[in-house]
């Protein structure tokens, strides 16, 4: 599986071609899925690593709902804090709205598009069925596969990093995480 930050690559690139998007619910939202994953592994003691929140109904539904929570209100205090940036200005971005909410459920839905590619367990149509969705992993083989979209995004996130880099390091944290 990919590192659940590099999901966030999905987010940059969707805000630089839809600028009307919340680049920090796209953030938010491209990562949430993972965070059931240490729950459901425990609860069903290691027999499934991903489940509801990895569901096409679940990403839509309670994805969205948690995503647009953290977002306004734990995604201003901790980026202002750690990067040290304007927090009336991360605010602003993260102000609850109908682009909000659609960012979110997109940085949801790109997460659970972007697993269906390389994981051996894909619940994408969980609760209704069990199974496992496959047919996206590449060249049916999702250690391979794994390995190819882990790459790709490393390649492409060294790109972004680097054009962000060349701009200049002065507003670099800004524009990579609040936009």
């Amino acid at each position: 599986m990919p590192l659940t930050p590099l999901h966030a690559v999905f987010a940059y690139l969707a805000n630089k071609g839809i600028r009307k998007l919340s680049l920090p619910a796209l953030i938010v939202g491209s990562m949430l899925p993972d965070l059931e994953i240490p729950f459901i592994y425990l609860m069903t003691g290691g027999l499934y690593g991903r489940l509801f929140l990895h569901s096409l109904l679940g990403v839509t539904t309670l994805g969205a709902f948690l995503s647009v929570l953290l977002t306004v209100f734990l995604y201003p205090p901790v980026v202002s804090l750690v990067f040290r940036l304007d927090r009336e200005k991360v605010e602003e971005k993260c102000r609850f709205s109908s682009v909000l909410l659609i960012s979110c459920l997109l940085g949801c839905l790109s997460h659970v598009l972007l697993d269906l590619l390389h994981h051996e367990f894909n619940p994408l149509l969980y609760p209704f069925v069990n199974e496992s969705f496959d047919s996206f992993v590449l060249l049916n083989n999702w250690e391979l596969a794994s390995l190819i979209v882990q790459f790709a995004l490393l390649v492409i996130l060294s790109l972004i990093l680097f054009w962000e880099v060349s701009k200049g390091t002065k507003g670099f944290w800004k524009r990579v995480l609040v936009g």
